[in-house]
């Protein structure tokens, strides 16, 4: 497969828990424009492949990217991928005011007390707040001499003052089933990075905007607490658009086919059989109390108001969920966006709206590249 990278041009690609999907953006003259996209729905064998298939599991996934790449049209070679932020641990440090090459070794030395794993297994990655988050490895420094440059820090004075450090770790093993991916199809890996940064990137204004940021999965609900352009929570329910379909077929005592019907025809809508509506109403409470909880929590802690919610994934689209979950917290809830801003043919809008729940990361992934310009 020939490829013919420009510097001005970079593809996203996210590899989620059901799908894989693909961005890549071109710059015309600082303007980004969308230049292809594509989606196939297959799920990431890279994360936990069955013992003896971590082989296959590469080969599939390689397959079907470089089947998208073609069919897509993609013209660049220089990519910027995410790992989930289920597989990965982050926390957040408060580290003293350090040179870079000092800021490292003592990061990886206060990983070791805070790293809920072997750190020899681990792949390590570290970003001053409001710098530029994302993680590097060995194979990738040698690979993009872009990805090697250090990113710039942001001091919080002198003196004694403290620096916060934002710390990611994920297994080497997942690290490098990525790596050989991207080797298969003669793919630059520009960066690697957690999911929760190209969502911030991708959905939020500007670098101290604030928000909830609510990924809504088949199998689970990740919740994003942002404070001003930094990810300061990130906490994963085990409970999805799966769960929502079942309490409808129990409590309503249908098939989970006829359930996934009745949520997709009616979603909250106030005109919804109240058998229906109320079934929905018991299933959704249980992702709004779980946010409430979190918000709560967090601005106790902090001091600091969370004042809306953005909701993306497959599960944002169910109809009046916006409007029910602003209600329930009582602050602005909207459908994120990530192509709010982007260049793209007039004809594309509406199938563009649709997906738009579904393109944060890739989107996010894409605009990482130009960021490290």
């Amino acid at each position: 497969m020939a490829f013919f990278g420009t510097p001005n041009s970079f593809l996203g690609i996210d590899i989620g828990t059901s799908s894989l999907k693909l961005v890549e953006l071109v710059d015309r003259r600082k303007r980004f424009e969308i230049s292809t996209y594509a989606q196939a729905n297959i799920p990431n064998l890279l994360i936990n492949p069955k013992e003896g298939q971590a082989d296959t599991a590469i080969s599939r996934i390689a397959s079907t990217l470089s089947r998208m790449i073609e069919l897509s049209g993609v013209s660049t070679d220089i990519v910027i991928a995410a790992l989930p932020s289920t597989t990965v641990f982050s926390s957040l440090l408060t580290m003293p005011p350090l040179p870079d090459q000092e800021m490292d070794k003592a990061v990886r030395f206060a990983a070791r007390d805070v790293v809920p794993a072997d750190i020899n297994e681990m792949v390590l990655g570290w970003s001053k707040v409001a710098a530029e988050p994302h993680m590097e490895t060995d194979a990738l420094m040698n690979q993009s001499p872009a990805a090697a440059m250090p990113t710039p820090g942001v001091g919080l004075g002198g003196g004694n003052a403290k620096v916060p450090v934002f710390l990611t770790a994920a297994p080497k093993a997942v690290v490098d089933r990525y790596i050989r991916v991207m080797d298969i199809l003669h793919l630059k890996i520009f960066a690697l990075e957690v999911e929760t940064f190209p969502l911030v990137r991708s959905l939020l204004s500007s670098a101290q905007d604030s928000a909830l940021l609510v990924d809504i999965g088949d199998r689970a609900t990740v919740f994003h607490i942002v404070d001003r352009g930094t990810p300061r929570v990130s906490h994963t329910m085990e409970y999805g658009g799966y769960d929502i379909t079942d309490r409808i077929a129990k409590d309503m005592g249908i098939s989970r086919a006829e359930a996934e019907a009745q949520k997709v025809r009616y979603g909250l809508d106030k005109n919804a059989p109240a058998p229906l509506q109320a079934a929905i109403e018991e299933a959704v409470k249980v992702q709004t109390q779980k946010a409430q909880s979190l918000l709560n929590l967090y601005q106790t802690k902090e001091n600091r108001k969370i004042s809306r919610s953005l909701l993306i994934g497959g599960g944002a689209g169910l109809k009046g969920l916006p409007d029910y979950w602003g209600i329930f917290l009582g602050h602005s809830t909207t459908i994120g966006n990530p192509w709010k801003g982007l260049s793209y043919p007039q004809g594309l809008e509406g199938r563009l709206n649709e997906l738009a729940p579904t393109y944060g990361v890739a989107v996010g992934l894409a605009l990482r590249g130009f960021k490290g310009q």
